[in-house]
């Protein structure tokens, strides 16, 4: 099942993700980022580690984190493909991440994403799920 929806942005790429709770929310988006970049279900969990993030509230924290995930594609030449969460307060996330190294003979790369901005980004509720809008500069 789709975690996210792709939305029209005139410049950019937006999105559209959703989740049962919060730390779902969370976890749906970096996989809705990642899967932007590339197929990661062609990604293999051979590599794992703590990335963590702080923020104001929830929807920044939202926006740190996965700038923070997304670093490690532009520095470390990683893509990332299972995203676990410890611990996330209003303030701050604790996660597992796991991925490997690129390898373009398994990955193809589909779209760069640049940056995670803050443009109409607002967790909501929504019914029985949370809800938020993310648009990536492309």
């Amino acid at each position: 099942m789709r975690y996210y929806k792709l939305l029209e942005h005139t410049a950019d790429l937006g999105v559209t993700t959703w989740g049962g709770s919060v730390k779902d929310l969370f976890i749906n988006s970096a996989c809705a980022m990642y899967d932007i970049i590339s197929d990661i279900q062609f990604v293999d969990p051979l590599i794992s580690f703590h990335v963590k993030a702080d923020g104001l509230d929830k929807d920044e924290l939202l926006k740190n984190w996965l700038s923070e995930l997304l670093y490690y594609f532009h520095v470390k030449n990683m893509l990332l493909g299972r995203f676990d969460i410890e611990h996330i307060s209003d303030n701050n996330i604790v996660s597992l991440v796991a991925g490997e190294n690129i390898d373009s003979k398994r990955h193809s790369l589909k779209r760069e994403v640049k940056a995670v901005t803050y443009h109409n980004l607002k967790i909501t509720k929504k019914g029985n799920r949370f809800q938020t809008n993310i648009i990536f500069d492309v």
